[in-house]
């Protein structure tokens, strides 16, 4: 299932939906009816919640908020009351909508985004996504199902950062449960009835705000080792305050050593909701087997290996013969890879790359290359030559002595290495000082077999820069 979209800017409700804020309603805010909303969707919410085992309050709320009380454009044309990009049975609508970029910035673009037969579809396709999650990760929103949250604001806040990138995105959804009293729609169930009951009657302490945490998947056993300072953190069955009833696991149960080799299988980013400040995560297991148990560690708990990248620029050609995946990221890499297709699956054998990393793990360095397939930026491994960048090969020889720039020197550029030789080449400017019949020193040679062409690396009185020219330039 696509999942759901991340445009959302939390708004509190006070008359105005999101719908309206983004511009994707032709009515105006007065005409919303939230008393009339609630009662026409509070059959279908209540069924729907209740199937799935999640909190008929917060999806009440979600449906109020992401259509703007059923005004917005998507809701009256689609039935869509959460946003929900793609197709539902070959059926969708195209829609302007508003996103964040990586850096918060919000900008405008065209989606298309699912057409629903009625509203119940709706509530049951969004409650789909929240118990199944993403290919990429099956328990993202895992903190809104009632056996992990014990109270509908726990579910709420469980969703800023996951189902939307708004950080107020938890509090306005609380805002609105208690608003519109929606906690009573959750007395179907005796357990979360009492706990909601309770997270209404005292609305004048202040909600539990967890932190919320980004999850990225990983593919195979991408592993790391126990660092030196393992003792000085905790083994958890969650990250450690995004939800309520996180448990911890003393060391000693899993006797563990320093430099122990743990296995990797998803990467958490962890956002405190008071600082804004940033933690990384991994859930660990202490076995290549997928059924061990899994704990989650803060990152100073290991070990990981190193990565060096440089911007560049290659043609890097595939063997026939190439085998394996490419990857989002570099496979074993401290932001952990997911494979994102195979090797033998790609029909060009020539591909751009821009990025060159450099692996160190366990003492051993493996090259990288990031290479363009379509619109998608992956990484693949140099390993084994199956993959090679298509470099000229040059003989280097020592050198020394002084010449002349030539008549003809500024139709060549000077470089940082010679032409065509290395991934991060350059193209330098001449110094102001150059001009015909400056004088250079020589400090290295080197010749090219395949195009016999010989190239200089020349330094300026009194500047300490190295510039590779073709000889040409000389006299």
């Amino acid at each position: 299932m696509m999942r759901t979209k991340r445009w959302l800017i939390a708004v509190l409700i006070t008359g105005a939906g999101i719908g309206s804020a983004m511009g994707l309603t032709s009515h105006a805010a007065t005409t919303t009816d939230p008393q009339g909303f609630i009662s026409s969707l509070k059959s279908p919410v209540k069924t729907v919640a209740n199937q799935y085992k999640l909190y008929p309050s917060v999806m009440m709320a979600q449906a109020a908020l992401e259509s703007a009380w059923g005004t917005s454009q998507l809701t009256v044309q689609a039935n869509n009351y959460f946003g929900i990009k793609g197709s539902y049975n070959g059926q969708s609508v195209a829609m302007q909508t508003a996103e964040y970029d990586a850096n918060g910035q919000l900008y405008y673009t065209n989606a298309n985004f699912r057409k629903y037969p009625s509203a119940k579809a709706s509530m049951t396709d969004n409650a789909k996504l929240l118990r199944n999650g993403t290919d990429y990760n099956p328990t993202i929103y895992s903190g809104t199902w009632r056996e992990n949250a014990a109270t509908y604001a726990d579910a709420a806040n469980a969703l800023t950062n996951t189902y939307a990138t708004a950080p107020t995105y938890g509090a306005s959804l609380i805002s609105i449960i208690k608003q519109y009293n929606l906690a009573t729609l959750d007395a179907a169930s005796a357990a979360s009835s009492s706990s909601s009951s309770a997270a209404s009657s005292s609305s004048s302490a202040p909600a539990v705000v967890y932190a919320t945490a980004t999850y990225h998947g990983a593919t195979g056993n991408q592993s790391a080792h126990l660092s030196s300072r393992y003792t000085s953190y905790r083994l958890y069955n969650h990250v450690k305050g995004t939800r309520a009833d996180v448990t911890k696991t003393a060391w000693s149960k899993v006797k563990p050593y320093v430099g122990q080799t743990v296995y990797l299988d998803m990467r958490g980013v962890k956002q405190d909701p008071q600082t804004g400040k940033k933690t990384t995560w991994y859930r660990i297991r202490f076995s290549t087997s997928k059924s061990a148990k899994k704990y989650w560690v803060y990152t100073k708990a290991l070990t990981l290996p190193t990565v060096k990248y440089t911007a560049g620029k290659a043609t890097v050609k595939l063997s026939t013969t190439a085998t394996g995946n490419y990857y989002d990221h570099v496979y074993n890499s401290p932001y952990l890879a997911k494979a994102q297709g195979k090797l033998s699956d790609l029909t060009a054998k020539s591909y751009a790359a821009d990025n060159q990393a450099v692996k160190t793990q366990d003492g051993i360095q493996t090259t990288w290359y990031r290479i363009k397939v379509g619109d998608q930026k992956v990484w693949v491994a140099a390993a084994t030559q199956k993959v090679s960048p298509d470099y000229d090969y040059a003989v280097y020889t020592a050198a020394s002595g002084t010449k002349k720039l030539g008549k003809s020197y500024a139709k060549y550029h000077p470089y940082n290495h010679v032409k065509k030789t290395h991934f991060d080449q350059v193209t330098l400017k001449w110094p102001k000082k150059a001009k015909v019949g400056t004088k250079v020193t020589i400090n290295q040679k080197a010749v090219k077999p395949a195009y016999r062409t010989t190239w200089y690396r020349i330094q300026f009185s009194g500047d300490k820069t190295n510039y590779w020219v073709d000889a040409k330039a000389l006299q």
